[in-house]
């Protein structure tokens, strides 16, 4: 029986994997294929969360402050879908600085500053990946859940502090940061990884 290894498991074929055709030679470097994976998904998720309101999912039946922390992991979920294609971290931080460009460009409200969120989640994202792979639970759904809320977290205690909402009750900024992380866990690592794995299954070619 046909199988395709990965970096720590097989994917068996027979369950519906198909091999790409890709033949590349391994490399820690960062491939064509890494930095067009980079640039096109992180084009698409510029524009995505620039353009597509999410937070009104929320604010229909969650409306108080900070419910819309609930959907933020979307902004995060192009890294951990480039980073399940490549298993290279410097992609993380490559998509994620093309996202944020493109929300500069599109008037982010923060300016340039937006930039800079993007790569403290990145940042905070290939530190999740390291200790969940520390552990053995790199490739498993709790270490993706893990790492996917360690990158989202960070962002909503900086934008709450940023904006000074010292007015705000305390449980308020408790249910945002936990929002925050639960959206992470959801959105960006378990979907995310869903959706790394139907791309293989669907023949994508992968470059580790």
């Amino acid at each position: 029986m046909r199988k395709e290894n990965t970096d720590t498991n097989e994917i068996d074929l027979k369950d519906g994997y198909k091999p790409s055709g890709y033949l590349h030679e391994k490399t820690k470097g960062l491939t064509l294929l890494d930095l067009l994976y980079s640039t096109i998904i992180g084009v698409m998720g510029g524009i995505i969360s620039s353009l597509i309101p999410f937070s009104l999912l929320i604010k229909v039946w969650y409306p108080l402050t900070g419910g819309t922390q609930l959907v933020s992991g979307h902004h995060v979920i192009w890294a951990t879908i480039v980073y399940g294609l490549t298993r290279k971290k410097p992609t993380i931080m490559l998509i994620m600085i093309t996202k944020g460009i493109l929300e500069f460009l599109f008037g982010d409200a923060w300016g340039l500053l937006i930039i800079l969120v993007n790569l403290m989640e990145g940042f905070f994202l290939i530190i999740g990946f390291e200790l969940m792979e520390k552990i053995g639970e790199g490739e498993t759904k709790l270490g993706w859940a893990i790492a996917g809320g360690f990158g989202n977290f960070f962002q909503a205690p900086f934008f709450w502090i940023i904006n000074q909402r010292w007015y705000l009750h305390w449980v308020l900024w408790v249910l945002a940061f936990m929002f925050a992380f639960i959206s992470g866990m959801l959105i960006t690592g378990l979907l995310g990884r869903t959706v790394k794995n139907y791309l293989i299954k669907a023949g994508v070619p992968t470059t580790f």
